[in-house]
């Protein structure tokens, strides 16, 4: 299990300000560190928000997650969309880490957010 809060790996210097300047909540919650989909398929559950491996002292919580983090943004896990006028993109959370890169305001990206209930089973 991990906790989490907002505060993290991330190095998006938006959130680390607003996450400094108090603007953004930071309340703690523990998730498995693995969860087991219905199908069988197993994912860790990384993210910015992590802080600590659950049972792990600080330290090596930290180098723990940083390996994992490491790993999991190697160039062939990462895909990179090249927006068009008109994409849809759709991922199942459960399963994905996405970030958002800086892009142009003047964009206007319309974004829809659908939150199911949680199938997984913690392993």
């Amino acid at each position: 299990h991990t906790t989490t809060s907002y505060f993290g790996q991330d190095d998006d210097p938006y959130a680390k300000a607003d996450w400094a300047a108090g603007v953004v909540a930071k309340p703690t919650k523990v998730h498995p560190l693995v969860w087991k989909h219905r199908s069988g398929r197993k994912s860790l559950v990384l993210g910015m928000t992590m802080e600590q491996v659950v049972g792990l002292d600080r330290a090596d919580s930290q180098a723990l997650i940083a390996r994992l983090m490491e790993r999991a943004n190697r160039l062939e896990y990462v895909y990179r969309h090249d927006w068009r006028m008109g994409d849809l993109v759709i991922w199942d959370n459960t399963g994905t880490m996405h970030r958002v890169d800086p892009y142009p305001l003047e964009e206007n990206r319309l974004m829809h957010r659908t939150t199911i209930e949680a199938e997984e089973e913690l392993v």
